[in-house]
């Protein structure tokens, strides 16, 4: 059984915790499999076949973060204890944290994500361009990668979670929590716990090598949006 400590507390069916290494490997199986279905990415594949990621790629993507958001502290974790199941996770990492090894891979001709990675660090650089504030060490973190089991969607674990991680980042002495939201659902979920829309972006309007790439992405999916949440006055 977790430690009693890492219990945050109980809704519904599931109990969250914050997020230790003993369900490192549980959660970095979710999340590549919640991200298989991410709908830009898995959108392409009907255009462009040799662009939608496998789960051998986003288990690649994943375990790049896995040691370091299954220690920080700020990361969370829905379990199903009667059928000893992660339900659903969300990692948590410092805004402008990206290691050289992950950035050298996705700057990689040929790799499905490449992409996808260069779509997110303009619409990135495009939002903090309007909140400079934001990339200053030690002020912001981003809600990075949130998942649900399919056997759990529905029960409204991601908008649990988010309640979740708020007071573990702001206890932390983070000034803002931000979400890239590249679905409608995580949109809405960020509505729901009091971010702001810092900046949106329709995806077919972004250019890949001069041409527009993701067109074809499945309403109400296609549009991007960075929120922003300040933690304390």
């Amino acid at each position: 059984m977790e430690p009693k400590s890492t219990e945050l507390f109980r809704e519904g069916n599931f109990v969250y915790h914050v997020l230790t290494p003993k369900y490192r490997d549980e959660v970095h199986m979710v999340l590549s499999r919640a991200f298989c279905s991410e709908p830009i990415s898995y959108a392409i594949g009907e255009i462009r076949p040799e662009l939608r990621p496998t789960l051998a790629h986003w288990v690649e993507f994943m375990e790049f973060w896995m040691d370091h958001c299954s220690t920080n502290g700020l990361s969370v974790i829905a379990l199903d204890e009667v059928n000893h199941r992660v339900a659903g996770a969300f990692i948590v990492r410092e805004l402008m944290m990206m290691p050289d090894e992950f950035v050298a891979l996705y700057k990689t001709e040929g790799h499905p994500l490449t992409p996808f990675l260069h779509l997110l660090w303009d619409f990135d650089a495009a939002a903090t361009k309007l909140k400079p504030e934001l990339t200053d060490e030690g002020k912001a973190v981003d809600l990075w990668m949130l998942g649900v089991h399919p056997d759990y969607r529905g029960n409204k674990i991601a908008n649990h979670m988010m309640g979740a991680v708020l007071p573990l980042i702001k206890k932390a002495g983070y000034k803002y929590g931000t979400i890239e939201a590249t679905s409608a659902f995580t949109s809405k979920a960020a509505e729901h716990n009091g971010f702001t829309k810092l900046y949106e972006m329709k995806v077919c309007d972004w250019l890949w090598k001069g041409e527009p790439l993701y067109t074809n992405a499945k309403p109400p999916h296609g549009t991007w949006a960075f929120w922003v949440k300040e933690l304390y006055d």
